[in-house]
């Protein structure tokens, strides 16, 4: 975690060299963001520079540039106004931020996937039987209250609205994580890409609980749970 010096003192970096040290983060150049107190400088805006950065970093993070994750990590302390009112801009980064402190690097052209998000996401909600998934877990109460939809392969509005909330900031991070290590280090190169492609659609926090990944994956332990009954008596 990185801490503010408070005798730090703010230096003026020409935008120019602002995004320099952004374009590819390197240990040093962290070093320097944070030596100069970069993200306190308000003029000229920043978001225009993150935005543009966007693609890169993700091309970096799929590389294995950890230093990336670092940084954002780093960001993220900073409050900055221009991330905490984006949602999209938020789930990029944290995207990034994932996959970039994830070991190892894609062995598939990225932009394969980013162009036909739609192809690669055709049955990817069946990764939610994989076995690397079985660690993302579900209260028993948490999914009493689906039970009966759930048994009669059938949820209503007023369910999915629950499944949403199930998905708290932590538990989603938990599943990208996983996702990230299917994405980057699965034997099946098929299976690594939809992985990504379901890291791609997901980006908006407020679909996971209509996304049938996840709808997916709360069944699964739904009838985990009744298998795990039914041997118990």
């Amino acid at each position: 975690m990185y801490k503010k010096d408070k005798k730090t003192i703010s230096v003026a970096v020409h935008p120019g060299l602002r995004r320099i040290l952004l374009k590819n983060p390197t240990q040093e150049s962290l070093s320097t963001i944070i030596e100069y107190q970069l993200f306190e400088q308000a003029s000229p805006p920043l978001s225009d520079d993150i935005l543009r950065l966007l693609p890169s970093w993700e091309q970096q993070a799929l590389e294995g540039n950890e230093v990336l994750a670092g940084l954002i990590q780093y960001m993220s302390q900073q409050s900055l106004s221009f991330i905490k009112n984006q949602k999209i801009i938020q789930a990029n980064l944290l995207r990034i931020r994932i996959l970039a402190s994830t070991p190892g690097i894609i062995s598939f052209p990225a932009t394969e996937i980013q162009e036909n998000l739609i192809n690669f996401l055709k049955s990817s909600d069946i990764l939610a039987d994989l076995p690397e998934l079985e660690v993302v877990s579900f209260s028993a109460n948490e999914i009493k209250p689906l039970s009966s939809d759930l048994a009669r392969f059938r949820l209503t509005p007023h369910s999915r609205r629950y499944i949403q909330n199930l998905f708290h900031p932590e538990r989603r991070e938990a599943i990208l994580s996983v996702l990230a290590h299917i994405t980057k280090n699965y034997p099946l190169i098929s299976t690594c890409r939809q992985a990504y492609a379901l890291m791609l659609s997901l980006d908006n926090p407020d679909i996971w609980g209509n996304h049938p990944f996840c709808v997916r994956l709360i069944a699964n332990r739904f009838w985990d749970n009744k298998i795990m009954k039914t041997t118990e008596a």
